[in-house]
C-alpha cells in the first residue's frame, strides 16, 4: 500500500503539524528567564474570563484532534462504531449491477466498473468480520448465497454480461429476502453506474419499494456505492435494420460516441459467415450518426451470420452487433377500406413498382380474419375503427411483431382501439395550411433515411385534419403543437396513427416524399417478425431461455475478441451478445438498446427516490483504494488535521508592541 492509505504515517504527519509551526514561530529570546516574565507581562494584560476561554477552547481542539486519530487509526473497527452495521453485522444483501454499461474501465489497474466494485466489496466485508453474503444477480435476477467471500470474483453469476439491470426490481428481491428469512443486523448493497435507464427514476414503484424498507420488522441500511466515472472516447454500434435483396444484404446501423463536440474517422469491420468481408472508415459527427452499408452474398447462401466491430475503446462489449440473414422473405400488405381516392395511392406506396418482393391486398373490414393476417407484414386501416371482433384479431397481430397504419375515416364513430379515437374533422381557414413543426428524426417511421438525410415532414400542405384523442407517443406535430402523427407500442409490434389523408381533398401526403417512407419502414418493420433468422434481446426470457442446454453457440462477444472479456469467468451463454443456433433457427442476440443511453442519476434524483429511506451514497472516483471504509478513517484524519492546526494556531505568542523611547526636554537634559 502506499503512503496514502496508511492511516498511522497519516497520524504522525498530522502531529507533526503543530510542532512545526511552533518551532517557525520561535522568538529571539531563548531564555526561560525572559519567557517567563513575558508570560507574566502577557497574562497580566489579559482579562481573566479570555484566559479562561482560550483555554477552553485549546482543550477542546486537543481532545477532539485525539479522538479522531483514535477512530483513523482504529480503521477495522470504525463499521461497528459508525454505522458499517451498527452492532456486529450479521448480512450483506449485494445487488451487483451487471449490465453492460458496468464494463466501462475505470483508473484503476485497467479494471472494469463491475471488476472494481467487486475488488471493494471483497477487501470491506474482509475488513468487517466477514458477514453472510447474498448476492442479487441483476442478469437472471436471483438470489445465492457467496461462501467463502474470497470467491466472489470466481463466479459465472458475477462476471460480464451484455443485459441491461431493473435496479427497482433487484431492491424490492433484495427486501422480500430479508423479510422472509431471519437475517439478523443485515444491510443492502447496491453496486452500480447509477445509469438512468437501469434506476427507472420515475417508476411508480419506487413508492412501495421505500415502503417495503421501512416496514421491515429490522429495518437495513442501504448503501449505495456509485461508479460514475465516464469515459471521454467510448463509441457503440448496433444494427437498426437488416434486409435482403438477392444476394445483396442491405445493413441499416447506428454510430453512438460519448464526445459529440469533434468531427471523427471511425473504423467498422464488417465479418461475414466467420470471414471478415470489409473494412470501412467512416466519418462520423455529433453524437449519434446513422449509416448504410450493402455486402454482396456469396452465391447459393441462403442462411448467414456475422457482425459488425469497431476498434477498443473505453468499453468494449458495446463495440460489437450481431445479425443473422436468410433467404429473402416476401412484405405482403393488407389495406382494409371501405373506399376512397386514397386506396390506390396506399396500394402503390405499400407494393412499390419493380420491388418484386413486396404485395398489397385490398379488403373491406368485414373480411379481415386472422388467417389473412397470419401472412402479412403491415395492415393499413383507411375505415371507421375496428369494433370489438375485428379489434381482437387486430392486437393479436400487432402484439405478434406486426405493424399498422390508421389513417381517418370521413365516417363518425365512437369505436376506439388501443385507447385511440378520432376526434371531429377540422378545416384550415381559407388560403391557408395545417403544417408540420415538429417531428422525432431519430425514431420512429418518419426518422432520417440511413445517410442521415431528414423526411420533409415540414414540406407538408394540409387543408383537412382530425386530431388524435388518447395516450399516445408523439412522433410529429402540427404547428398548433397537437400530434399529426403518434405511436402506440404492443407486445411486439406498433400501431401508427396520421392525422390527415393522402388525397388532395385533405393534403398533399400523396405526393410520396413523406408517405412512401413512412410506408416502407413500417412493411420493414413488420416484416421482421418471420423468417427462420432473427434478431432478439441479450438476457430476455423468451423460449430461447427454456432451451439454452440445447443451444449451440456460433460466436459471441467472447469469441470475437479476447479483448471484450479479460476474465477466465465466462457468464451463461443466454447473457452474451452473439449467434445461436438451436436446432434449424439461427438467432442474433444484441445488447438492450437502453444500454447505449449513457445518462446517470445526479445526488438529487437518487435522494428523491430514496427520500426517507436509510441509505448512505459511496462514491467510487477510480483510484486505487479499495475499502469502502477508508472514506471513513480518511475523512477523520483531515479532522484530526484540522483541530491540530487550530491548537497550535492558539499556543502561538502575539508579538510584543515596542514602545517607542520616551522624549526629553532640553531643560531636563
Amino acid at each position: 500500500m502506499s503512503f496514502l492509505n496508511q492511516p498511522i504515517l497519516w497520524a504522525l504527519f498530522a502531529a507533526a503539524i503543530p510542532v512545526i509551526i511552533h518551532l517557525l514561530n520561535r522568538r529571539r529570546h531563548r531564555t526561560v528567564k525572559w519567557a517567563a516574565m513575558s508570560f507574566i507581562l502577557k497574562a497580566t494584560r489579559e482579562s481573566r474570563g479570555k484566559k479562561k476561554l482560550k483555554h477552553l477552547v485549546i482543550l477542546t481542539a486537543r481532545t477532539l484532534a485525539v479522538a479522531a486519530l483514535i477512530f483513523a487509526v482504529a480503521q477495522p473497527l470504525i463499521g461497528g462504531l459508525l454505522g458499517w452495521g451498527g452492532s456486529k453485522l450479521d448480512t450483506v444483501v449485494l445487488v451487483l449491477d451487471r449490465s453492460l454499461s458496468m464494463e466501462t474501465e475505470t483508473g484503476t489497474e485497467g479494471l472494469s466498473k463491475r471488476e472494481q466494485a467487486i475488488k471493494q466489496v471483497m477487501q470491506t466485508l474482509n475488513e468487517m468480520g466477514n458477514p453472510n453474503l447474498i448476492l442479487v444477480d441483476s442478469a437472471s435476477g436471483t438470489l445465492a448465497e457467496v461462501n467463502p467471500i474470497d470467491t466472489l470474483n470466481q463466479l459465472s453469476i458475477t462476471a460480464a454480461t451484455d443485459t441491461k439491470s431493473n435496479i427497482p426490481d433487484l431492491i424490492e428481491k433484495a427486501s422480500n429476502h430479508i423479510q422472509n428469512n431471519q437475517t439478523g443486523q443485515t444491510e443492502i448493497w447496491v453496486a452500480s453506474d447509477l445509469q438512468s435507464n437501469d434506476w427507472q427514476p420515475n417508476s411508480s414503484r419506487w413508492e412501495s419499494i421505500r415502503s417495503g424498507l421501512e416496514n421491515l420488522k429490522q429495518k437495513p441500511k442501504l448503501r449505495i456505492l456509485s461508479l460514475t466515472e465516464t469515459q471521454s472516447d467510448n463509441a457503440s454500434i448496433n444494427i437498426k435494420t437488416i434486409k435482403r435483396r438477392d444476394n445483396l444484404l442491405i445493413l441499416d446501423f447506428e454510430i453512438t460516441r460519448t464526445d459529440d463536440t469533434r468531427e471523427a474517422l471511425i473504423n467498422v469491420a464488417f465479418n461475414l459467415n466467420g470471414k471478415n468481408a470489409i473494412n470501412k472508415e467512416y466519418t462520423v459527427d455529433g453524437q449519434s450518426t446513422s449509416l448504410q452499408e450493402e455486402i454482396v452474398l456469396p452465391r447459393n447462401i441462403i442462411n448467414g451470420h456475422g457482425y459488425l466491430s469497431l476498434s477498443p475503446d473505453g468499453n468494449n462489449r458495446d463495440n460489437t452487433a450481431f445479425f443473422a440473414y436468410s433467404e429473402a422473405i416476401p412484405a405482403h400488405t393488407i389495406i382494409v377500406s371501405e373506399g376512397g381516392d386514397a386506396i390506390q395511392y396506399l396500394d402503390k406506396s405499400s407494393a412499390l413498382p419493380g420491388f418484386d418482393h413486396q404485395s398489397s391486398e385490398i379488403i373491406s373490414p368485414h373480411q379481415l380474419s386472422s388467417s389473412i393476417l397470419s401472412k402479412a407484414s403491415l395492415v393499413i386501416w383507411k375505415a371507421t375503427l375496428p369494433d370489438a371482433d375485428k379489434a381482437e384479431i387486430l392486437n393479436s397481430f400487432i402484439k405478434d411483431g406486426g405493424s399498422a397504419a390508421f389513417f381517418p375515416s370521413e365516417d363518425e364513430s365512437e369505436n376506439e382501439f388501443l385507447g385511440i379515437s378520432w376526434g371531429e374533422i377540422q378545416s384550415a381557414p381559407r388560403g391557408q395550411y395545417y403544417i408540420i413543426s415538429d417531428w422525432n428524426q431519430n425514431d420512429g417511421p418518419q426518422s432520417n433515411y440511413s445517410n442521415g438525410e431528414p423526411v420533409p415532414m415540414e414540406t407538408l400542405r394540409t387543408i383537412k385534419r382530425r386530431p388524435i384523442r388518447g395516450d399516445i407517443s408523439s412522433l410529429a406535430d402540427w404547428d398548433d403543437s397537437s400530434t399529426m402523427l403518434g405511436r402506440v407500442i404492443h407486445g411486439k409490434g406498433s400501431a401508427i396513427f396520421l392525422g390527415t389523408l393522402p388525397e388532395l381533398r385533405w393534403s398533399d401526403l400523396e405526393i410520396g416524399s413523406i408517405s412512401v417512407p413512412i410506408i416502407q419502414n413500417l412493411v420493414n418493420r413488420g416484416n421482421k417478425r418471420f423468417g427462420s433468422a432473427f434478431f432478439s434481446e441479450t438476457g430476455r426470457h423468451t423460449p430461447l431461455a427454456k432451451k439454452e442446454a440445447d443451444m449451440i453457440v456460433v460466436t459471441d462477444n467472447s469469441k470475437v475478441n479476447a479483448a471484450f472479456d479479460n476474465s477466465a469467468i465466462k457468464s451463461t451463454p443466454l447473457y452474451l451478445a452473439g449467434v445461436k443456433r438451436i436446432n434449424e433457427r439461427v438467432i442474433a442476440t444484441n445488447r438492450p438498446a437502453e444500454e447505449d443511453s449513457w445518462g446517470q442519476l445526479d445526488e438529487p434524483e437518487l435522494a428523491a427516490i430514496l427520500k426517507g429511506s436509510n441509505y448512505s451514497l459511496f462514491k467510487n472516483s477510480g483510484s486505487e483504494d479499495t475499502s469502502l471504509t477508508q472514506q471513513i478513517w480518511q475523512a477523520f484524519l483531515i479532522a484530526a488535521l484540522v483541530f491540530l492546526i487550530i491548537e497550535a494556531l492558539l499556543c502561538l505568542n502575539k508579538k510584543s508592541v515596542k514602545l517607542p523611547p520616551k522624549k526629553t526636554s532640553a531643560s531636563q537634559a
